[in-house]
């Protein structure tokens, strides 16, 4: 990033894109280059949208949602905290600043469940019309980032952290009939922060370099299709105008 800018903002998404590419993460910092998008996950957003819906009753009331007391967990309830909206915001998210760094780190939670010893734990919510539920290595990192920025800003966290998994059944169905049915399902998994701190150092040191990473040294088995693809495509330079 230019020297005039002094403090960065870092997503959680930011951070998962400087894992997968330095350059691509560089690109997007410095010249707002961004790798073309997927396709919007509306209906998981729908979905996710009235899961929360459906669990804000249950704050209200006091109670565990039945996904959760099902899977066994007790001596707890979900944390109705002042900064709970915001940390749910898009926009706005769960941030700490780093002040050595210069650099906030952000990312926006799904839910949180509270502990009696007040530790809190980071509650996911994912929707999903495969038939085996898969906990990716992007969700483990999610969960990660979410329990690296509470501690920082000085919240005690749960060891674990939770997926809600809402599952369309489609065995034994015959039609849609405007209805979708879904299994619930909870996954827990085991928070590890150790790593976040040296990556997101290694992240600034790359947004404040002038100079970009070479491409492909990032993503899997050190390949980035990204890069890949505009190293073949700049090899065949387009003609005119194609309109013509």
């Amino acid at each position: 990033m230019p020297t005039k800018i002094s403090t960065l903002k870092i997503s959680r998404s930011g951070l998962k894109l400087f894992l997968e590419c330095p350059r691509c993460f560089w690109l997007d910092v410095h010249h707002k280059i961004k790798r073309p998008p997927g396709y919007p996950f509306t209906l998981s957003i729908a979905v996710d949208y009235l899961v929360k819906l459906e669990f804000d009753g249950y704050r209200e009331k006091g109670t565990l949602p039945p996904v959760l007391k099902k899977f066994g967990i007790k001596d707890a309830h979900l944390y109705a905290g002042e900064h709970l909206s915001e940390w749910r915001n898009n926009f706005k998210g769960v941030a700490h600043y780093n002040e050595d760094l210069n650099v906030i780190l952000y990312g926006a939670v799904d839910d949180i469940l509270e502990y009696s010893d007040e530790s809190l734990a980071v509650i996911d919510y994912k929707s999903s019309g495969a038939r085996e539920i898969t906990i990716y290595d992007d969700y483990q990192k999610q969960m990660d980032v979410y329990n690296y920025i509470l501690k920082q800003k000085g919240y005690q966290t749960y060891p674990e952290a939770y997926f809600v998994f809402y599952k369309v059944i489609k065995e034994g169905e015959t039609a849609f009939n405007n209805a979708l049915k879904f299994t619930e399902e909870v996954r827990a998994v085991k928070v590890n922060t150790e790593w976040v701190g040296p990556t997101l150092e290694k992240a600034v040191e790359t947004a404040r370099s002038d100079t970009p990473p070479d491409p492909g040294i990032g993503g899997k088995n050190g390949h980035c299709d990204h890069c890949h693809y505009v190293k073949l495509s700049s090899q065949f330079p387009m003609p005119g105008d194609l309109n013509e």
